[in-house]
């Protein structure tokens, strides 16, 4: 029997049905890299090496590792020793310490990470990850995709948000041994959270989850800034989701990504949509549509073009901030004029940051952007789910 929705705005005060679990999230670190190599250096104590599952030894606070996989397996080298693995190397940092990661190659990327890392040869290259706490791993995450200097109830709403994805997503990455990774293609995750405030929001909502009407996870998707509307789940991703419907969005229009622009020469413009979509360009309707276009609202097309020319394909092919733009032209030159950066689904972060400084209450702008949704307590979720499969 599903939960009555009285009971499901009781559990988000705390009340749990069964005893908290200390959960974990599996993340992959440096996937938009992938390096060869990385040098990892204990901060706050000494750190074990551990070869192959076993331990081989330790590296104190003044040395550091030099990881690379190689033609055999895992080298691991410090100022005085080298190890070899022939699967993995892990690297775990003493209780209060961290590791500080970062890759060889240009341009480097850097991690400070709390938990055992993990290292492991894949091809040429290495797999890196790192096992933590949910609610370290949701601080990380709400400290790189926020920054600092944000009001509380906006933290408190990304850390939500960011666990119930966590949740939703982990098995994403399941084939290359891990739930979520730490770039935009999941969640940007940069290491151990810094900032006080962030903390101290992520523990004020702890276990809180967002769930729909069936009392599953949402999707909880995110982006920087909607440009005034946000947009269906299925105008661009094909599956609808009765939470991810468009909203209109006066909070985020004088913000820092609120609009862009674009200008290429008109000649170059046409061919692309000639190459691309099949635009005649003795068309002479379709080719005043691609370039006076001013949609009064949200469009997926360019409206009175034939054929239909998907705006969520010119953003990708043409790497737009958003799909939410005019086109004019000037002379020989179109100019598009954007508004909004990312997909537009769900959360509009610059929009949610300026209700949060308005004094708006972070469930009421959970609710502004995901329709018919409840906060509820993430150990409560298996208690008042349907009996059967």
């Amino acid at each position: 029997m599903r939960a009555p929705l009285f009971i499901c705005l009781l559990l988000a005060t705390g009340i749990t049905a069964v005893r908290a679990q200390v959960r974990e999230v599996a993340t992959g670190l440096f996937r938009d890299q992938v390096p060869k190599e990385v040098l990892a250096a204990p901060r706050g104590g000494t750190a074990v090496v551990v070869v192959d599952d076993q331990e081989a030894g330790t590296i104190s606070a003044k040395d550091a590792l030099r990881i690379s996989s190689t033609a055999h397996g895992i080298t691991a080298r410090s100022l005085s020793r080298t190890w070899s693995a022939k699967r993995t190397v892990e690297l775990r940092p003493a209780t209060g310490g961290y590791l500080h990661l970062s890759t060889t190659a240009k341009p480097a990327r850097h991690r400070d990470v709390e938990s055992a890392v993990m290292f492991r040869r894949m091809g040429g290259s290495m797999l890196v990850s790192t096992t933590l706490p949910l609610e370290a791993y949701v601080a990380g995450v709400v400290q790189a995709e926020s920054g600092d200097k944000r009001p509380p109830e906006y933290y408190k709403l990304q850390a939500v948000i960011c666990r119930t994805y966590a949740l939703t997503n982990a098995r994403k990455h399941l084939p290359e041994g891990f739930s979520v990774c730490d770039g935009t293609h999941c969640q940007v995750f940069k290491g151990r959270c810094t900032l006080p405030d962030i903390r101290n929001a992520v523990a004020a909502t702890h276990d809180m989850v967002v769930v729909d009407a069936g009392i599953r996870l949402i999707h909880a998707t995110f982006h920087s800034n909607c440009g005034g509307q946000t947009i269906n789940a299925e105008d661009v991703w094909s599956r609808s989701e009765p939470y991810l419907v468009s909203a209109m969005d006066s909070f985020c229009v004088r913000s820092t990504h609120a609009t862009w622009q674009r200008t290429m020469p008109r000649g170059e413009w046409l061919a692309y949509l000639q190459r691309s979509f099949g635009l005649d360009p003795a068309d002479s309707a379709s080719v005043h549509t691609v370039t006076h276009f001013a949609p009064p609202c949200r469009s997926l097309y360019f409206d009175g073009a034939r054929p239909l020319i998907p705006l969520q394909r010119v953003r990708q092919d043409l790497r737009l901030n958003s799909t939410y733009f005019d086109v004019r032209s000037e002379g020989d030159q179109v100019i598009l004029e954007g508004r909004g950066f990312g997909h537009g689904v769900g959360l509009c972060q610059e929009g949610a940051m300026r209700m949060a400084e308005l004094g708006i209450p972070f469930t009421g702008i959970l609710h502004h952007y995901f329709a018919e949704v409840h906060l509820v307590d993430l150990n409560s979720l298996a208690f008042f789910r349907d009996d059967g499969p």
